[in-house]
Protein backbone atom coordinates (compact mmCIF):
# COMPACT_ATOMS: atom_id res chain seq x y z
CA UNK A 1 0.00 0.00 0.00
CA UNK A 2 1.55 2.91 -1.38
CA UNK A 3 1.41 6.39 1.47
CA UNK A 4 -0.66 8.66 -0.56
CA UNK A 5 -3.35 5.49 -0.76
CA UNK A 6 -3.37 5.91 3.21
CA UNK A 7 -6.26 8.62 5.19
CA UNK A 8 -3.78 9.58 7.53
CA UNK A 9 -1.69 12.70 6.80
CA UNK A 10 2.18 12.47 7.41
CA UNK A 11 2.34 14.50 10.77
CA UNK A 12 -1.00 12.32 11.52
CA UNK A 13 1.57 8.79 10.80
CA UNK A 14 4.60 10.75 12.83
CA UNK A 15 2.03 10.85 15.94
CA UNK A 16 0.67 7.34 15.33
CA UNK A 17 4.62 6.62 15.44
CA UNK A 18 5.44 8.39 18.61
CA UNK A 19 2.81 6.97 20.65
CA UNK A 20 3.59 3.57 19.32
CA UNK A 21 7.38 4.24 20.19
CA UNK A 22 6.25 5.98 23.45
CA UNK A 23 4.75 2.36 24.70
CA UNK A 24 7.70 0.89 23.29
CA UNK A 25 10.24 2.81 25.34
CA UNK A 26 8.22 3.19 29.02
CA UNK A 27 8.26 -0.83 28.56
CA UNK A 28 12.46 -0.76 27.73
CA UNK A 29 12.89 1.93 30.42
CA UNK A 30 10.98 -0.62 32.89
CA UNK A 31 13.18 -3.91 31.45
CA UNK A 32 16.22 -1.90 31.54
CA UNK A 33 15.38 -0.77 35.70
CA UNK A 34 15.29 -4.62 36.23
CA UNK A 35 18.06 -5.55 34.39
CA UNK A 36 20.23 -2.95 36.42
CA UNK A 37 19.08 -3.93 39.35
CA UNK A 38 20.10 -7.47 39.28
CA UNK A 39 23.11 -6.67 37.75
CA UNK A 40 23.93 -4.39 40.48
CA UNK A 41 23.67 -6.94 42.91
CA UNK A 42 25.96 -9.29 40.75
CA UNK A 43 28.05 -7.07 40.40
CA UNK A 44 28.70 -5.80 43.66
CA UNK A 45 29.06 -9.19 45.21
CA UNK A 46 31.53 -10.47 42.98
CA UNK A 47 33.52 -7.35 43.66
CA UNK A 48 33.24 -7.79 47.69
CA UNK A 49 33.89 -11.74 47.42
CA UNK A 50 36.98 -10.72 45.51
CA UNK A 51 38.06 -8.19 47.67
CA UNK A 52 37.12 -8.83 51.12
CA UNK A 53 36.11 -13.11 51.04
CA UNK A 54 33.45 -11.94 53.83
CA UNK A 55 30.54 -9.76 53.93
CA UNK A 56 27.72 -8.00 55.12
CA UNK A 57 24.31 -6.11 53.91
CA UNK A 58 25.72 -3.19 54.86
CA UNK A 59 28.34 -3.51 52.22
CA UNK A 60 26.86 -5.29 49.81
CA UNK A 61 24.12 -2.41 50.03
CA UNK A 62 26.80 0.21 49.81
CA UNK A 63 28.31 -1.55 46.68
CA UNK A 64 25.48 -1.72 44.87
CA UNK A 65 24.63 1.63 45.04
CA UNK A 66 28.15 2.65 43.50
CA UNK A 67 27.95 -0.01 41.22
CA UNK A 68 24.50 1.11 40.16
CA UNK A 69 25.96 4.37 39.27
CA UNK A 70 28.60 2.77 36.96
CA UNK A 71 26.41 0.63 35.31
CA UNK A 72 23.64 3.43 34.37
CA UNK A 73 26.55 5.32 32.63
CA UNK A 74 27.79 2.71 30.86
CA UNK A 75 23.96 1.76 29.77
CA UNK A 76 23.65 5.48 28.86
CA UNK A 77 26.83 5.52 26.79
CA UNK A 78 25.66 2.52 24.67
CA UNK A 79 21.93 3.74 24.44
CA UNK A 80 20.36 1.18 26.45
CA UNK A 81 17.01 2.54 27.89
CA UNK A 82 15.19 6.08 27.56
CA UNK A 83 16.09 9.46 28.81
CA UNK A 84 14.06 11.26 30.48
CA UNK A 85 14.64 14.49 32.81
CA UNK A 86 14.91 13.83 36.35
CA UNK A 87 13.33 15.93 38.82
CA UNK A 88 10.47 16.81 35.85
CA UNK A 89 8.75 20.24 36.41
CA UNK A 90 5.99 21.51 35.13
CA UNK A 91 7.62 23.41 31.93
CA UNK A 92 4.87 26.30 31.85
CA UNK A 93 5.29 27.09 35.44
CA UNK A 94 8.55 27.45 35.41
CA UNK A 95 10.70 30.55 36.44
CA UNK A 96 12.33 30.89 33.02
CA UNK A 97 15.85 32.49 32.92
CA UNK A 98 15.94 35.78 31.76
CA UNK A 99 18.45 36.68 28.91
CA UNK A 100 18.74 39.03 26.20
CA UNK A 101 18.93 37.13 23.60
CA UNK A 102 18.90 39.27 21.07
CA UNK A 103 21.77 41.66 21.34
CA UNK A 104 23.83 38.21 21.62
CA UNK A 105 23.09 36.09 18.95
CA UNK A 106 25.49 37.45 16.14
CA UNK A 107 28.09 36.31 18.03
CA UNK A 108 27.17 33.53 19.82
CA UNK A 109 24.70 31.86 16.88
CA UNK A 110 22.33 30.23 19.00
CA UNK A 111 24.87 28.24 20.73
CA UNK A 112 22.78 26.99 23.44
CA UNK A 113 20.59 25.48 20.58
CA UNK A 114 23.17 23.07 19.73
CA UNK A 115 23.28 21.40 23.67
CA UNK A 116 22.42 17.60 24.23
CA UNK A 117 19.40 17.23 27.22
CA UNK A 118 16.58 15.01 27.80
CA UNK A 119 13.32 15.94 27.25
CA UNK A 120 10.57 15.06 30.26
CA UNK A 121 7.20 12.91 29.81
CA UNK A 122 5.63 16.25 29.42
CA UNK A 123 7.09 16.89 26.57
CA UNK A 124 6.71 13.77 24.97
CA UNK A 125 3.14 13.76 26.33
CA UNK A 126 2.37 16.93 24.19
CA UNK A 127 3.52 15.81 21.45
CA UNK A 128 4.82 19.53 20.18
CA UNK A 129 8.90 19.03 21.08
CA UNK A 130 10.30 16.64 18.38
CA UNK A 131 13.11 13.67 19.85
CA UNK A 132 15.61 11.51 18.03
CA UNK A 133 13.91 8.36 17.66
CA UNK A 134 17.13 6.94 17.95
CA UNK A 135 18.15 7.77 21.22
CA UNK A 136 14.71 8.51 23.25
CA UNK A 137 14.04 10.80 24.24
CA UNK A 138 16.96 13.29 23.59
CA UNK A 139 15.82 16.22 22.03
CA UNK A 140 16.16 16.40 18.16
CA UNK A 141 18.44 17.79 15.83
CA UNK A 142 19.25 18.44 12.31
CA UNK A 143 22.91 17.56 10.63
CA UNK A 144 24.48 20.70 11.78
CA UNK A 145 23.79 19.96 15.53
CA UNK A 146 21.47 22.89 15.72
CA UNK A 147 17.93 22.03 16.96
CA UNK A 148 14.97 21.03 14.97
CA UNK A 149 13.29 24.05 16.38
CA UNK A 150 15.64 26.55 15.59
CA UNK A 151 14.89 28.42 12.65
CA UNK A 152 17.85 29.16 10.66
CA UNK A 153 17.25 32.49 9.40
CA UNK A 154 16.74 34.36 12.00
CA UNK A 155 17.52 32.08 14.97
CA UNK A 156 14.96 31.82 16.64
CA UNK A 157 12.30 29.61 18.66
CA UNK A 158 9.62 27.96 16.57
CA UNK A 159 7.79 26.64 19.80
CA UNK A 160 9.02 29.50 21.98
CA UNK A 161 5.98 28.63 24.22
CA UNK A 162 6.25 24.90 24.76
CA UNK A 163 10.22 24.78 25.06
CA UNK A 164 11.36 22.10 27.45
CA UNK A 165 12.75 23.34 30.88
CA UNK A 166 16.31 22.51 30.36
CA UNK A 167 15.77 25.90 27.66
CA UNK A 168 14.24 27.75 29.60
CA UNK A 169 16.88 27.49 32.98
CA UNK A 170 19.71 27.73 31.30
CA UNK A 171 21.63 30.88 31.82
CA UNK A 172 24.49 30.93 28.85
CA UNK A 173 26.38 33.77 30.78
CA UNK A 174 27.47 31.68 33.08
CA UNK A 175 28.70 29.15 30.97
CA UNK A 176 32.63 29.14 30.32
CA UNK A 177 32.02 27.11 27.11
CA UNK A 178 30.18 30.17 25.17
CA UNK A 179 31.31 33.26 27.05
CA UNK A 180 34.36 34.14 28.34
CA UNK A 181 33.85 37.51 29.73
CA UNK A 182 29.78 37.38 29.63
CA UNK A 183 29.63 41.45 30.38
CA UNK A 184 31.84 42.38 28.07
CA UNK A 185 30.52 39.62 25.29
CA UNK A 186 33.69 38.15 24.62
CA UNK A 187 32.99 34.62 23.50
CA UNK A 188 34.84 31.71 23.89
CA UNK A 189 37.09 31.33 20.53
CA UNK A 190 37.28 27.81 21.51
CA UNK A 191 33.27 27.54 20.83
CA UNK A 192 32.86 25.46 17.68
CA UNK A 193 35.58 22.90 18.70
CA UNK A 194 33.78 22.26 22.52
CA UNK A 195 30.58 21.48 20.41
CA UNK A 196 32.00 19.53 17.49
CA UNK A 197 33.45 17.16 20.53
CA UNK A 198 30.47 17.04 22.67
CA UNK A 199 28.27 15.70 19.61
CA UNK A 200 31.07 13.15 18.74
CA UNK A 201 32.14 14.79 15.54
Amino acid sequence: MRLQDCNYTLEELREEVTLGLLYVHHQLGANTGKALEASSFLYALIELLIQRGIITEEELNEEKIAVAERLVGKFREIGMGAAFQEDEQDKHGFDCVQIDCESRMHLCKAACCKMNFALSRQDIEERIVRWDLGHPYMIAKDVDGYCVHLDKRTHTCRIWENRPVPCRAFDCRTDKRIWLDSEKMILNPKLPDIFKREQGD
